[in-house]
């Protein structure tokens, strides 16, 4: 049976000491899109801030006579792939004195790992791709495609995740599963980023994994969320047999 063993570094300095290498799943590059889609969610609790909100909205709804729309503006971060893959290298390297590999995973765009890749070919061509699933959406690291074929699975899905096709997820799972070298990772799967609720959105986790868990090869436990959540990570991991990656 799969099961995860969790060892937080920054309680046991000593916990990587039996490891030669630690591996860099999910980072972002001036190459992906970041949606702007959280801020009047995250600002709503902010009076002062949620009050500036809504008088933008007012004037954007005055002068155009539409809604303002966060979720069509995005910003994107500000490292170029080689700064981004140095700085996740160094990172490796000098605190946890192991040799690092650096998987880039820009949103929906291969681009970064495709540049890296032709100065050394051993640096993965990866991606974190969007995945609607009504109500909501998933997003998955598919990590270290093969070179030649890269660009043409990536437009196939580019092309799903703007146009969501019934059946075509499980096709395009199943090419995927076809490259033994590529792994599949379902990124912070309890992330309810559409807001339509915790319970209801881990419910639709649930529905994703039984009908595509074994094209899945590890759950993600991600940093940037609060140990809550990956906790309950941890229990969906183990309900769905899958091991989990940090």
């Amino acid at each position: 049976m799969k099961r995860t063993n969790v060892r937080l570094s920054w309680r046991d300095r000593a916990a990587a000491q039996s490891f030669r290498t630690a591996v860099s799943l999910h980072s972002h590059t001036l190459h992906s899109e970041e949606s702007l889609a959280f801020i009047p969610r995250y600002t709503a609790s902010v009076p002062v801030v949620a009050q500036a909100i809504r008088q933008q909205e007012e004037r954007y709804r005055t002068s155009t006579g539409s809604t303002l729309d966060f979720s069509k503006a995005f910003w994107r971060p500000p490292l170029a792939p080689r700064e981004a893959y140095d700085l996740e290298r160094k990172q490796i390297e000098d605190h946890l004195e192991a040799d690092a590999l650096v998987s880039l995973t820009d949103h929906d765009d291969i681009q970064s790992g495709s540049l890296l890749s032709v100065i050394d070919p051993r640096i993965p061509i990866s991606v974190e791709w969007t995945i609607p699933f009504a109500p909501s959406f998933f997003h998955l690291g598919v990590h270290n495609l093969p070179a030649t074929l890269a660009p043409a699975v990536m437009r196939e899905l580019a092309e799903f995740t703007r146009q969501p096709a019934r059946g075509r997820l499980s096709e395009l799972l199943a090419r995927l599963n076809e490259f033994p070298e590529t792994l599949v990772v379902l990124n912070h799967p309890l992330w309810d980023e559409a807001r339509i609720g915790a319970v209801e959105h881990a419910q639709l986790a649930g529905r994703f994994l039984e009908r595509h868990g074994d094209q899945i090869h590890a759950l993600e436990l991600n940093g940037l969320r609060p140990w809550k959540e990956n906790a309950q990570v941890r229990w969906l991991a183990e309900y769905s047999g899958h091991v989990m990656i940090s």
